[in-house]
């Protein structure tokens, strides 16, 4: 029964090792998705309030007599073009003179969407200077979300008016399943936006909730058990408060049933190996024990004795045995005084001898010790063979007989002294192959030497964005700067979340021309104003970097001068490889945009890109101008770009 039970219990102890690894990788996942989009709103609401201070600040300085409020639309229009998630923005005058409403997304004249949710009220309850959020609200067939921001007592109000639907999006980009849910929400429990939407904006969460009451109770982040609002499904849960922003909070879930199938799926194999091996042992209990009913009524007396008591050294012996191959040990004796030294048959294949070849002079094996680590390891030997120490342990290079250097690991004590003068007469000890081990140890040093290598490159390359951007005002320069270095910040998130192994080509593109809109949610192959069409192809991590920095480069100047600046013009990014060439060709076409025309001069997106592409990634760059736009072809070795299969 014992013999039964303990395998069982062995089963039992890997199906709660498997569910505490998938809970804790749960958590993992939920913890780092939380921050990353607790950061990403941060970012994207500080970028929104200076937007919102600088419209504020120029209402307040222009001139009662002006016929509208503030700087002009198309310059608000310049102003948002990078924020994606704004639909319009709506300011309001404390002097009576006419509001203006600007939408970012329709042609001048256009309606401008609403600002509702609370708003007004939330601008008047709060002190100048903070930015406040109203609740979620529907108008027409989308739900908005307005941000608001007084800069002064009794001046102007500017409202930059949000699509929740966008926002859920943006944030499921940065879960790590497709299927867990996110939410953006206020500390009164107000949902502001979700992943996945809502058709009509949700009731406010009770304080009953759990969730509601970590965060009632100051807490900036954790994790806990929860069920979701729509349908109170039990959800695992992880929150973390936006920094800077008290009021908001993004929560992350994962559905019980989608951990508890990556569970199953863990414990599978362990099934396939365990059951037989229950069933085996409970069948070897059965037939060891007939066995021992048979010798007990066969034997009795001394003879039963002497048989037990041998059956349990010949037990601990095989224990014994048992342990040291299991850690993969061999064993040694040496006598002192014939210098020989006998091996079992795990040390003799770990010093690469034949079988039968267990017993050599103990000289033999001292020759065979690297050079470089003789003089040391001998010395320790002979200070144990001395008496000067009772214990020898050291690591060193071994030449096996088939000409292999391996790593090894031999430790030893004296077991046996002369009685008379307490000289050593025979030593024991273990041996061990320590080669993949030592490797593992390279291999680490070598990444962290990778890791500052990368960092330094990335500080190179932010020096030669400073050194090249050129911008007629300190405003213009902070922007293009601030464009450029937030490609680069993107490429680095790509690469940590992907440990470093590389990046898949065309999540690369879509993430740097998110902030240009990107490509539309929802919209089938080819939609929205981004198209994107090319094989699986993943960019190994040393180029992940200058790739973004060329396709920013690309979205950028579309956006100032291509088919981004105005509504209806598209973009489309396709690539192949050439395997004949062993090249990496990709192009960069615009449609519906102005008439292109050949640049008079080169500007700091093109030397950028020239120098990106021929001077880090080894490729050439082509540029042409017909009538529908511009096309940039591209043409970099595989070799260069491309990440192995690791």
């Amino acid at each position: 029964m014992i013999a039964a039970l303990l395998p069982a219990a062995i089963l039992g102890t890997g199906a709660w090792g498997a569910w505490h690894l998938t809970w804790t990788e749960t958590e993992r996942d939920l913890i780092r998705a939380a921050d990353v989009n607790a950061d990403y709103v941060r970012r994207n609401v500080e970028s929104l309030a200076r937007v919102a201070a600088r419209i504020a600040d120029a209402v307040a300085r222009d001139q009662p007599s002006a016929p509208i409020p503030g700087m002009p639309p198309d310059r608000i229009r310049d102003l948002l073009r990078e924020q994606p998630l704004v639909r319009a923005v709506l300011v309001d005058r404390s002097d009576g003179r006419p509001s203006l409403h600007v939408d970012t997304r329709l042609p001048p004249g256009a309606a401008a969407e609403p600002a509702d949710g609370g708003i007004a009220q939330a601008l008047a309850d709060a002190p100048p200077g903070r930015v406040v959020l109203g609740r979620a609200y529907r108008a027409g067939d989308v739900v908005l979300l307005a941000m608001g921001l007084r800069s002064q007592l009794g001046g102007p109000a500017v409202v930059i008016v949000l699509d929740a639907t966008e926002i859920g999006d943006a944030l499921s980009r940065h879960t790590d399943s497709p299927t867990d849910s996110v939410a953006l929400i206020r500390s009164d429990g107000q949902i502001l936006a979700r992943q996945p939407p809502f058709l009509d904006p949700p009731p406010a969460l009770g304080p009953q909730r759990p969730l509601m009451q970590m965060i009632a109770a100051g807490q900036d982040s954790g994790t806990l058990m929860g069920a979701t609002p729509r349908d109170e499904h039990p959800v695992a849960v992880a929150f973390s408060r936006v920094p800077g922003f008290a009021d908001l909070v993004i929560a992350v879930g994962r559905r019980n049933d989608e951990i508890e199938e990556r569970w199953r799926q863990v414990m599978v194999p362990l099934m396939l190996v365990g059951l037989p091996a229950v069933f085996a042992l409970m069948g070897l209990a059965l037939v060891v024990r007939r066995q021992q009913d048979a010798l007990e009524a066969t034997l009795g007396g001394l003879e039963q004795r002497v048989a037990e008591r041998t059956d349990s050294l010949r037990e601990g012996e095989e224990r014994l045995r048992l342990a040291v191959e299991a850690g993969q040990l061999g064993t040694w004796e040496t006598e002192l005084n014939s210098g020989l030294s006998t091996r079992s048959p795990r040390a003799t294949e770990i010093l690469g001898f034949p079988p039968d070849n267990a017993t050599t002079p103990v000289d033999d094996w001292g020759a065979r010790i690297h050079p470089a680590d003789r003089a040391r390891v001998l010395e320790l030997w002979g200070r144990v063979v001395a008496g000067q120490s009772t214990v020898y342990r050291a690591e060193y290079r071994y030449l096996r007989a088939e000409g292999v250097w391996r790593w090894l690991e031999s430790s030893g004590t004296v077991v046996r002294r002369d009685p008379a003068t307490g000289r050593p007469l025979r030593l024991a000890g273990t041996i061990q192959d320590i080669t993949e081990r030592h490797d593992a140890e390279e291999r680490r040093d070598l990444l962290t030497q990778e890791v500052n290598h990368r960092a330094r490159n990335t500080l190179a390359i932010v020096q030669a964005i400073l050194r090249l951007t050129q911008a007629g005002t300190p405003a213009e320069f902070a922007r293009l700067v601030e464009g450029r270095i937030a490609a680069l910040a993107r490429a680095q998130s790509l690469l940590a979340a992907e440990r470093w192994t590389g990046v898949p080509l065309a999540t690369l593109i879509a993430d740097e021309i998110a902030p240009f809109g990107g490509i539309a949610p929802g919209a089938p192959p080819g939609g929205g104003r981004f198209r994107l069409d090319g094989p699986a192809f993943r960019i190994r991590a040393d180029a992940v970097q200058a790739l973004g920095m060329v396709f920013h480069e690309l979205a950028t100047n579309a956006a100032k001068y291509g088919a981004l600046s105005v509504p209806d013009g598209t973009v489309s990014v396709a690539w192949a490889m050439d395997e004949e060439d062993a090249l990496l060709r990709m192009r960069w076409s615009e449609t519906g945009g102005p008439p292109p025309g050949f640049p008079t001069r080169r500007g700091v997106g093109s030397r950028v890109i020239e120098a990106t592409v021929t001077g880090q990634l080894g490729g050439r760059v082509e540029r042409r101008w017909p009538e529908e736009g511009l096309i940039c072809d591209i043409a970099v070795p595989l070799g260069r770009v491309r990440a192995g299969p690791g």
